[in-house]
Order: C-alpha cells, then sequence, then structure tokens
C-alpha cells in the first residue's frame, strides 16, 4: 500500500512517532438525520476516518494526523450549544468576573472571543457593558448568542477575518478562546491573526484540555476529529515564543477532566512578568516524559484495559436482561462507544437535553437520540452518562425525575457505578 507522508501542521517536520491509535472512527459530531438513517442502513456505508494521535520529535506538539476539514466539522447548524451546561456558564461568569480585574478592563475596553457559540461568555461582558465581539462560523449558535445581545461575526478566524475586525472595530484589548485552538488546523495563521488584533498591551487568553491530564486520567474520549491539537506547556511555549509572544500565567482547571488557562502577551510587555508555575508545570511534564513517546505506552495499555472492562460489564448486564440507555449525545461519547464497538444492540436510546440533537442517530453506533423524557417513558435499568465531565449536574437532573431507582454507570476517567449496585 502507499506510504502517505504526514507533516506537523505546525513546524513542518515529519510526523514518525504514532502515540495513541483509535482505529477508524466517523466524524464524532456527525449525527445522522432520519433520512440517512434508512439509507445508511441499507445501501450505503458511513465514511470514516483514522483517529490517531502523533507527537512531533521537533516541537513536541501533540496533534491528528490525517483528519477532516474544518468546513466540514463546524458547519452554519452545528449541533454543539455551550450554554446547555450550568457548570460551564458559572465557569464562564467566573472567567469574566476574573479577566476585568486581572487585566483592569473598563467600559472602554474590546474583547473579542474566537468560537463564541452562542454567547455563552460574551453576555457577561455585555452585562458589564465591556464592547465585545465574538467570531463563530455556526450561524445557528449565533443567532442565539445575538438574542443576548452578542454581536458575532459569523466566519471562520483567519488573517482575512481578523483584518476585517480590525478595520472596523480597532485593536482588540482581550483576545479570548476557550476550548477553541485545538480546533483550528492552521496554527500559524491563526497565531498570525490574533496578532494582527493586538496592540502593544494586549493580552490572549487561551483555555484548553491539558495533554498531561488526557495522559493520567485515560481520557482517551475527548480525542476526536474536531481536536487537531493535544497541548502541553513545553508545547505551548515553543510554539508562542516563534511569534515573540510569552505565555506569562498558566492557571490549572478541573472542567473537561483537566484544563489549563494561559494568558499570553508580546514578549517585550513587561507589564507582566512570567509566574513560576509556568516552569513548574513544564517540569511535571517532562516529569511523565509527555515530550517523548514513551511517555504514551502507560495510556495505551489503559485504553485497552478500559474497553475490556466496559465489554465485559455491558455483557453482564445483558445478561441479566437489564436495559441499558445513555444520557447525553455528546462527542466524546460517540468515540467511547464505537472504539468500544458498543451499538443499539447493547444501548436501547440516548437521551439529550440539546433539541438539534434529538430525533437523530449516533454516528457509527446508530443508537437513537431522545428527550429526557423517554426515561420517565422506558424507565430503564441502568443509563449510562457519556459526557462524565457533567456528570454530577446530569446526576442531579436524574434525582428529580429517577423514581424507579435506575443505576447511573460513567466509565471513565474509571468505572464508576451508583444507587448501591451489586456490581
Amino acid at each position: 500500500y502507499k506510504i502517505v507522508m504526514i507533516n506537523c501542521r505546525f513546524c513542518k517536520n515529519e510526523l514518525t512517532d504514532l502515540v495513541i491509535d483509535l482505529n477508524n472512527q466517523p466524524s464524532a459530531n456527525a449525527l445522522i438525520s432520519k433520512k440517512h438513517i434508512s439509507k445508511i442502513n441499507t445501501d450505503s456505508k458511513e465514511d470514516k476516518y483514522p483517529l490517531a494521535v502523533y507527537l512531533c520529535s521537533k516541537c513536541k506538539l501533540a496533534q491528528l494526523g490525517k483528519t477532516v476539514k474544518p468546513s466540514n466539522l463546524f458547519t452554519f447548524d452545528y449541533p454543539y450549544y455551550s450554554s446547555i451546561s450550568q457548570n460551564w456558564l458559572s465557569h464562564a461568569k467566573n472567567f469574566v468576573k476574573s479577566s476585568i480585574l486581572n487585566f483592569n478592563l473598563t467600559i472602554e475596553s474590546k474583547v473579542l472571543e474566537i468560537g463564541s457559540n452562542d454567547g455563552y461568555l460574551l453576555q457577561y461582558f455585555v452585562e458589564n457593558n465591556i464592547s465585545c465581539l465574538g467570531v463563530d462560523p455556526a450561524g445557528k449558535a449565533a443567532e442565539v448568542a445575538f438574542d443576548k445581545g452578542v454581536n458575532t461575526l459569523i466566519d471562520f478566524f483567519n488573517i482575512k477575518t481578523a483584518r476585517k475586525i480590525v478595520d472596523k472595530y480597532g485593536k482588540q484589548d482581550l483576545i479570548i478562546g476557550n476550548n477553541v485552538f485545538g480546533h483550528i488546523p492552521n496554527i500559524v495563521e491563526t497565531i498570525d491573526a490574533f496578532k494582527i488584533c493586538m496592540s502593544e498591551d494586549s493580552i490572549i487568553s487561551l483555555e484548553v484540555p491539558h495533554l498531561l491530564s488526557l495522559i493520567k486520567n485515560n481520557l482517551f474520549d475527548t480525542i476526536y476529529d474536531e481536536h487537531y491539537f493535544y497541548f502541553s506547556v513545553i508545547a505551548l511555549k515553543n510554539i508562542f515564543e516563534k511569534f515573540n509572544l510569552k505565555i506569562f500565567k498558566v492557571e490549572k482547571h478541573s472542567l473537561h477532566g483537566g484544563s489549563i488557562r494561559i494568558s499570553i502577551t508580546h514578549t517585550k510587555n513587561q507589564k507582566y512578568q512570567i509566574g513560576k508555575e509556568v516552569e513548574e508545570i513544564i517540569f511535571e511534564e517532562n516529569h511523565l516524559n509527555i515530550n517523548k513517546p514513551s511517555g504514551y505506552l502507560p495510556i495505551s495499555n489503559k485504553i485497552l484495559d478500559i474497553k475490556n472492562i466496559t465489554i465485559s460489564f455491558i455483557k453482564k448486564l445483558k445478561k441479566q436482561g437489564k436495559s441499558i440507555a445513555g444520557y447525553g449525545a455528546a462527542a466524546k461519547g460517540n468515540v467511547f462507544l464505537n472504539y468500544c464497538k458498543i451499538s443499539s444492540q447493547e444501548i436501547d436510546f440516548i437521551v439529550d437535553d440539546t433539541p438539534a440533537k434529538q430525533n437523530h442517530w449516533l454516528p457509527g453506533s446508530h443508537i437513537p437520540i431522545y428527550h429526557p423524557d423517554k426515561l420517565l417513558l422506558e424507565k430503564p435499568d441502568v443509563i449510562i452518562i457519556l459526557p462524565w465531565n457533567f456528570r454530577e449536574e446530569i446526576e442531579n437532573k436524574l434525582k428529580k425525575i429517577n423514581m424507579w431507582g435506575a443505576q447511573t454507570v460513567t466509565f471513565l476517567p474509571d468505572l464508576v457505578v451508583n444507587y448501591n449496585s451489586d456490581f
């Protein structure tokens, strides 16, 4: 067969170190409509792509190999809405408060958010009378943002968009990217676009899942086609230094299994000195060898263990005649189900709070998605919570309706069964 060379999306070095392989998978958010499910079940196959993470031996950036174009992923009707989670809204509100305080923002300041979605975060800047602008290609989510008073440019963020923003709105004091920096494959153009929007004292604040947490907590389901990159502070420091930018602050957060928020400015900006925590986290990353292929052997072995535990657990439930449902049609859940080869033969249905996801089917597994009222109707014995990062929030919702005593289960980061399980 023909060997295709893959190059690092940042430094163009040839990628030869395959560190995590989750096999061929359908696009994680490509929910299937009623019209297409019958077609897939009869005369056609779903598109599937290799889901494989490589580590660049030169710049140490972990990234997917060949994958789907962003324009095929982040469409006008992209189904994810950030405001669906109260925990995430609370996190966003706290971020706005701390940003106003830490970066001395006033009603004269200008704030730009890349990947602003449904206005989940910028709405709090609006409340504080601070001028803000969102950029997002998901038009339907942007319509929700407009209703919150959040001005949104429906487009991808790139050099052309950045020039438009500066021409119309001027340089931006704070540029935010929360869980979006890893979604943009052209990392060089993205940082060039950031710099176009920056004045001498501007700050970039990026929140990204931390590669260290992914490895330590075995969070392989956070690897999917929308996430082109998996960031360590080692790699981020290497990247931003090439653009005469410095990471001066790193904060750890528990959301999504472990994230970091990095604050960046021009290297010559003396207002902000580099905090000692930056080197402390780099030391921790080096200690666990995440800048070397050998550092990924533990998670590769653990992934197989989790798969075997999951399959064995579900087989046991089915043998006992238990009915199984799922909660949350999340992308991470789809990766997990497809890697473990779990389908509608094992899980009867999924419920989700997002109307745009209801009355569709999950990619690969072909499990139908319904409104949460379906749980009351069917009363399943077991409910598997797929977005484990919102487990507590989902369990609180279930406590209000789960009068029949269904057990709740999460498989990641570890198998957890609630409600006095016998398993």
